[in-house]
């Protein structure tokens, strides 16, 4: 019989009183967070922001079940079943990754009548909602910059690759990293000696970065001084 009971999970009037009060807490819970998010996205169309143009409300109601523990200094378990809510309100922003101009989302949270995405803000603070689109015009504006620069310099750096290579086709004509993310062309040449070239910002305008002689470079003691003293 005690097997049957344990097995049944038959709770006593306290036990019970202290699951429904979870329920009841649970679900409340669930009932606040749709009444913020409505209150965001409320705030969202006051501002100016459009759905599915630059805010998404992405979340579901529903409900779960699972085994829950309860009791403070006698323990038990009981099966509950709760509302749940999965998802929020996001905005819909560019994002220039991996060399890529992508499309992302991002989560807005509220307090009072303003509103926060520090994804998109150089602060972690509450905007006023218009204030938070003019951010996202801005961050939007930022990323279609970044993109763009990065196509021409692109072909900026394709166009001096095969120029040189043209040029000089027993060397090497190669990208090699630089600076601030940036790529400069080295040509290295059979005999060692090579130059490498900063890009400009149009095509024909790289500027030389640094040099290696190997000839000047294999000179030693006197070789050394009689090569300058032979220069004019």
């Amino acid at each position: 019989m005690s097997e049957q009971l344990e097995l049944f999970q038959v709770l006593n009037n306290e036990q019970q009183k202290e699951v429904d009060n979870y329920i009841i807490r649970e679900n409340q819970r669930v009932l606040h967070r749709v009444e913020n998010l409505k209150k965001i996205i409320d705030l969202l169309e006051e501002g100016g922001f459009e759905e599915d143009v630059n805010f998404k409300r992405d979340f579901e109601i529903g409900t779960e079940t699972f085994e829950r523990k309860f009791g403070w200094d006698k323990y038990f378990k009981a099966d509950v079943t709760v509302n749940n809510i999965k998802g929020g309100v996001y905005l819909i922003h560019k994002n220039f990754y991996n060399n890529q101009l992508i499309t992302r989302k991002s989560r807005v949270s509220r307090e009072g009548n303003k509103l926060m995405c520090n994804t998109i803000t150089p602060q972690w603070r509450y905007y006023l909602p218009s204030s938070l689109l003019d951010k996202l015009s801005e961050y939007n504006r930022t990323h279609d910059y970044k993109n763009e620069s990065y196509i021409k310099n692109n072909k900026i750096l394709n166009y001096t690759l095969n120029k040189y290579s043209k040029l000089f086709p027993d060397a090497e004509v190669k990208s090699v990293p630089s600076h601030y993310y940036s790529k400069n062309i080295l040509v290295a040449f059979k005999s060692g000696s090579w130059v490498e070239f900063s890009l400009g910002y149009e095509k024909d305008s790289e500027r030389l970065f640094k040099k290696f002689d190997a000839k000047v470079d294999a000179l030693k003691g006197m070789d050394v001084l009689n090569y300058f003293n032979e220069q004019k």
